[in-house]
């Protein structure tokens, strides 16, 4: 038997898998043996980016983006949908309101029976 003496002082640590796992760390074994690595190089690759990643808390998108986003939409006068651009549609009735191009073409496809006077532009 030979031993060999390491430079380094290594200390054992060990995590614990299901049954069911087992098939899929010996693949991942596999995989890093044919990819001339080790499966132990591979986990401590993972923590350390995985503790750069979330060492000042859970990385996350800030609901400020979602925030502005919805402050940037406008709402259909007719089915209540938020759109980034509406029409401004004047009707029959006198009623001018922010349209979407699906209600504006549900009420302009009725022929003779429109209830569209005019568009008046775009709302963004």
């Amino acid at each position: 038997m030979e031993v060999i003496l390491l430079s380094k002082e290594w200390r054992v640590r060990h995590f614990y898998i299901d049954e069911t796992f087992i098939p899929v760390w010996e693949e991942f074994k596999q995989i890093c043996e044919r990819e001339g690595s080790s499966a132990s190089e591979k986990v401590r690759e993972f923590v350390e980016r995985y503790v750069i990643v979330h060492a000042h808390g859970n990385p996350q998108i800030r609901i400020d983006k979602f925030i502005e986003l919805t402050r940037s939409l406008k709402t259909c006068f007719f089915c209540q949908g938020t759109f980034p651009v509406l029409k401004k549609v004047e009707y029959v009735s006198g009623l001018i309101a922010p349209t979407c191009e699906s209600c504006l073409q549900r009420n302009v496809g009725k022929g003779s029976l429109s209830t569209v006077k005019k568009v008046l532009g775009a709302i963004t």
